[in-house]
């Protein structure tokens, strides 16, 4: 089992077309869509956990949620600015075996904290930790330390392993 980190998805947002023209190289919301749940499939296997940190989808529920029901891998959500109004459906929540604003895992000695939004300090920063985020598509932070934008801005559309994850970070001074 593998565990993976993304974040933005933005399924059915049009306007991420426009904000984000250089990562989202797509006609239209369908080929963005498509090409996300493909990429994430390609990279992960059943029994993997995927870790989204926030901004999985804009308008109805229904459709996302048979978006997420294609992704064969186990899904878990930090949530976002823009999940409020999914996370009101039962349905969309069930697509996910864990809802948290906030998270904390160790993985080979390693502290990893997510959060939608990046923060100044998390916890044991000062013992490098690392802390995963989304909300900024790419967009450089003026923060120090262990810390990485997950979101698919990032990484041509793809998901990240936590090995991949872990060897970059702790090439960081902290």
């Amino acid at each position: 089992m593998a565990t993976w980190f993304t974040s933005d998805l933005h399924f059915y947002h049009s306007n991420i077309l426009r904000y984000c023209a250089q990562s989202r190289p797509y006609a239209d919301v369908d080929k963005m869509n498509r090409a996300i749940v493909d990429n994430i499939n390609a990279c992960t296997r059943d029994g993997d956990e995927l870790w989204i940190l926030g901004d999985v989808a804009f308008g109805r529920p229904e459709k996302s949620i048979w978006l997420l029901r294609q992704i064969h891998c186990r899904l878990h959500l930090v949530e976002g600015n823009h999940d409020r109004d999914n996370l009101k459906s039962q349905e969309f929540r069930d697509c996910f075996e864990s809802i948290q604003v906030y998270r904390e895992l160790k993985y080979n000695g390693n502290r990893i904290v997510m959060m939608h939004y990046p923060i100044e300090s998390w916890n044991e920063k000062h013992s490098g930790s690392f802390m995963l985020h989304g909300h900024c598509h790419g967009n450089p932070t003026q923060t120090k330390g262990r810390i990485m934008d997950v979101g698919v801005d990032t990484n041509n559309m793809l998901p990240y392993n936590i090995d991949v994850v872990c060897e970059k970070l702790l090439k960081i001074a902290y």
